[in-house]
């Protein structure tokens, strides 16, 4: 049966199939290893008690060009220690195929010395440390292989396994028992990237057949569970009202600190103008919102603002620092300015057409109530190949740090790295605390709070749920549940 090119939102695991490495895979002390018996229902996948062979449970849905995000854990009636997590870029019965060629992402619990025989290929003891890592499997391999991320030489292998890299931060670090976990997985033809917890633990630029599925794995591991599970299209470029950025890739990803905010950056935007773009985000309670934005091309400086105050329909902004100063042009690009009249929630925007210069291109400073936001629609890497700043590398997406090479997967510290410096120049009209060498401030435990708030919540989440549920974008239906709770107010649909 053909895979559906586009999914829907909540995975039907009723229509997933599972896989398993065959015995004649598994030799040696492994061999009494069999296929684990995958169970499911309406919301959660699962492997009960067995201490089975590598297997996969895989959806409908072709990976490439979709992300899937849920929960993830190791149940408390689990008593091991081993691999569970997910493979990408598998074709059915590549297992035994000596063509075969797919991507293996595991977590170990603990570090694992196993004798000589469980290895009869290689004929050595194995040691597996603890910790997550990402690697490639070619070919017919054997257990052994797929357990040491190996390559061993023999008459049953047809293959080998090759570690490409390890986890940003859960390198050597185990999965703990009964822990929830986050995980976001996006996939292309040419890359894999893995968040757990809101951190980028592994990106790798592989080649991924584009009509391969995402797969659970498990390897002797009993009870693991993956559960809330979405899947859905990969997605303009920018920065939302609530701070919920897009890198120019179109991951997503939050931060949630106080201070002004280097969004984009590129001294030779349109032949030398040179563009600078920065935010001011302002905390309240665990989250917080930009409140203001400002963009510099060549000699010009338009600054935009919201506002709290109902049937306001004015738009705020200042052109050069003149309050609503004269505004057809800026920096030579034509401008125009849309202000919704008459209503009780205003929506407005002022849209910057780079069509001169980048056809069919724009940059948007858009306002909903106090929130702010900041889209570059169309974009081309003609335009923004050469940005830094808070929206990544535009070819790679890779978050990176001022000196351009460090990659930084931890988005508070990628917050923080991206502060306005005194050299960034000052765009705003006004100063606002803090500002360098004073450092962003940040929310006191965000995640802690935001389930407390969400306990709290006079809004359900099933109505946050409704009211959202006409965006096509699954992560901006995410952004969109969030706003809603976090800030109370039904309204805030109408961000989107």
């Amino acid at each position: 049966r053909d895979l559906i090119k586009m999914p829907g939102v909540s995975a039907d695991f009723s229509q997933w199939r599972q896989e398993s490495l065959p015995n004649t895979s598994m030799i040696g002390s492994f061999s009494d290893h069999t296929a684990p018996v995958w169970s499911y229902d309406a919301t959660s996948a699962t492997v009960g008690s067995a201490n089975g062979a590598p297997s996969i449970f895989c959806s409908d849905v072709v990976a490439p060009g979709n992300h899937m995000e849920g929960k993830m854990m190791i149940q408390p009636a689990s008593a091991d220690d081993d691999y569970f997590g997910f493979v990408l870029g598998y074709s059915p019965g590549d297992f035994t195929n000596p063509g075969g060629e797919y991507y293996v992402l595991d977590w170990k619990r603990k570090g694992q010395l196993l004798g000589s025989s469980y290895n009869p290929c290689g004929g050595t003891s194995m040691t597996v440390p603890k910790g997550l890592a990402a690697s490639k499997a070619t070919g017919a391999v054997v257990e052994s292989e797929l357990w040491a991320h190996a390559d061993y030489t023999c008459a049953a292998s047809i293959g080998g396994v090759e570690e490409l890299t390890r986890g940003s931060t859960l390198a050597d670090i185990g999965w703990v028992e009964n822990k929830e976990y986050d995980f976001c997985l996006e996939v292309t033809e040419t890359s894999i990237k893995l968040t757990i917890d809101e951190v980028k633990e592994i990106e790798i630029a592989v080649p991924v057949d584009s009509s391969t599925p995402f797969c659970f794995y498990t390897f002797s591991q009993d009870y693991p569970k993956w559960y809330d599970v979405t899947i859905a299209p990969l997605s303009d470029h920018g920065c939302d009202g609530d701070p919920h950025f897009k890198t120019w890739t179109d991951e997503h990803f939050e931060y949630h600190g106080q201070c002004d905010l280097v969004l984009a950056k590129d001294p030779d935007f349109a032949d030398g103008l040179g563009m600078d773009v920065h935010i001011r985000t302002k905390v309240v309670r665990y989250w917080s919102y930009i409140k203001s934005a400002a963009i510099r091309i060549g000699n010009d400086i338009l600054e935009i603002e919201g506002s709290a105050t109902e049937f306001d329909s004015e738009t705020h902004y200042w052109f050069n620092f003149d309050y609503q100063g004269e505004l057809t042009e800026f920096a030579g690009f034509p401008v125009k300015i849309f202000a919704q009249q008459g209503t009780r929630v205003h929506k407005n925007r002022i849209e910057i057409d780079l069509s001169s210069k980048y056809p069919g291109q724009k940059i948007v400073l858009s306002t909903f109530k106090e929130f702010v936001k900041v889209q570059f629609e169309n974009s081309s890497a003609e335009a923004y190949g050469n940005t830094v700043g808070m929206l990544g590398d535009y070819k790679t997406g890779k978050t990176l740090a001022r000196d351009g090479v460090t990659g930084l997967h931890d988005f508070t510290d990628y917050g923080h790295e991206w502060q306005v410096l005194p050299s960034d120049g000052m765009l705003f009209r006004e100063v606002s605390h803090p500002q360098f060498p004073e450092p962003c401030i940040d929310p006191e435990d965000p995640r802690g709070q935001r389930q407390r708030r969400l306990d709290e919540s006079t809004v359900s989440i099933e109505d946050a749920e409704a009211a959202c549920a006409s965006l096509k974008d699954e992560l901006d239906r995410k952004d969109c549940v969030y706003d809603i709770i976090a800030t109370q107010d039904m309204d805030m649909a109408g961000a989107y």
